[in-house]
């Protein structure tokens, strides 16, 4: 019996030293560093992290850096890399979190962000498998939708087979109850299969299949793709002045504009559609051009409506960010240089005239090393170094900005700060690279 209870012992020992070990972080000598506040209010930085490593010793350390201090990122444990599939809801989205403390039962093993609604009555989890039934490599496709009443706790699940052939690929961007009508969003990319054999991928494009709330049966699937997008996603070259003859290569890409809170009800769904396509030919030098086009769809009227253009010469930026935001969409163009912000009313579909472009210098750095769009805010990451200039910047040349994504104004700067001896601040803060800025959503 002894000899279980050394067993026993000992085991208790290991795992409280393996717990001990990844709770302490075993950052050893590694420096700590925190955000501090050069100026504007300390609270517009709260849900900001900046990415970036240590450089000192032997390697280098992966570490996040947040006003309330430093948090160095090592190897994850056996159930967060392999058991904890859905860990990133509960840490990046506030409203995923609270959904799984309130209902742990119906959110466990759920994984997909944008196949959640949640309203005062309902909680609605939408998502699709593919399966073949004649082991042919005919891939169909069933929804599977549950949905959980608030007031009793009680889940109804329900299974739609599609009766759609042929799918390759099939993703779920969005959920929304309208009345008694579940609309779920879906990205679809069918094939066909070739008369010599082999199969060919045939465009994607957006369905919205609305199922009812109580039983669950399919009321219909409507096909989204308006003329002006159709133009967009065709082959016909980047412009009427570049003929289809001199598209060297062109890829399509199709996704929706992400919701300030991930699961919140909303009549209405941003459709985006970019294509990439660049020029050329024999003694021709290669151009890539990156057209965008924006659409918004009622879910209550069933209308698509292409968004107007952008009065800002967007061709020149390589990147965007989109955000809605209640009935206001957000669309955030930008490159190492400047960036500019375009503002819709999708309710009205109209462009607000006060288009907002701000170069590096006028958000008070050099270059622009990072930035991303959330919550109405832009957080960026300034460099005091050119963008001209290869390489990295250490702390010392970076400072973190938030600035409010309607009139430009900067609510927030701050830098890194080394958490230690005066005298060694400027050797250790010489030793932190900052690389990325991300932004927590609720």
């Amino acid at each position: 019996m002894k000899r279980y209870i050394l067993s026993m012992a000992l085991g208790v020992f290991a795992v409280g030293a393996i717990g001990t070990y990844y709770a302490s972080g075993t950052e050893g000598d590694a420096p700590l560093y925190k955000l501090v506040t050069l100026e504007g209010d300390v609270q517009e930085a709260a849900n900001m992290q900046l990415g970036g490593h240590y450089i000192g010793g032997v390697g280098s350390k992966a570490l996040e850096l947040t006003v309330a201090g430093t948090k160095y990122q090592l190897a994850p444990s056996f159930y967060e890399k392999y058991l904890q599939d859905n860990r990133f809801l509960t840490t990046q989205y506030e409203d995923m979190k609270a959904l799984k403390q309130e209902h742990r039962n119906f959110m466990r093993g759920r994984s997909s962000i944008d196949s959640f609604y949640r309203d005062s009555d309902w909680v609605i989890y939408a998502d699709a498998v593919l399966y073949d039934p004649s082991s042919e490599y005919d891939w169909r496709s069933e929804l599977r939708m549950d949905v959980l009443e608030e007031a009793t706790g009680k889940v109804a699940k329900h299974r739609i087979d599609l009766d759609e052939s042929n799918i390759e690929w099939f993703r779920v961007n969005d959920v929304q109850r309208i009345g008694d009508e579940v609309h779920i969003l879906a990205q679809v990319r069918q094939r066909a299969k070739l008369p010599e054999g082999g199969w060919k991928s045939l465009s994607e494009e957006f369905r919205d299949y609305v199922v009812d709330l109580g039983s669950g049966k399919l009321l219909r699937r409507d096909v989204l793709m308006s003329e002006q997008l159709k133009a967009t996603a065709g082959t016909s070259g980047t412009s009427e002045a570049e003929p289809a003859a001199n598209v060297i290569r062109s890829d399509l890409s199709l996704s929706i504009a992400p919701s300030e809170r991930t699961s919140q009800p909303s009549e209405y769904v941003v459709l985006q559609m970019s294509r990439s396509s660049t020029t050329g030919g024999e003694g021709v030098k290669e151009k890539t051009t990156l057209v965008r086009k924006y659409a918004v769809y009622s879910y209550r009227t069933g209308k698509l409506t292409p968004l107007p253009e952008s009065s800002t010469d967007i061709s020149a930026y390589s990147h965007s960010q989109s955000e809605l935001n209640g009935d206001i969409l957000t669309v955030m163009y930008f490159d190492n240089r400047s960036l500019a912000i375009a503002r819709y009313n999708v309710a009205t579909e109209t462009l607000d005239p006060d288009e907002l472009t701000l170069t590096a210098k006028q958000a008070g750095g050099q270059s622009i090393k990072s930035v991303t769009l959330a919550q109405d805010r832009v957080y960026a990451l300034l460099s005091s170094e050119d963008s001209s200039k290869a390489g990295l910047a250490d702390s010392r040349q970076i400072t973190a900005v938030v600035l409010d994504a309607g009139s430009g104004k900067t609510l927030y700067r701050g830098e890194a700060a080394y958490e230690g001896p005066a005298d060694k601040a400027e050797e250790f803060r010489k030793k932190l690279w900052l690389t990325n800025i991300y932004a927590n959503r609720s």
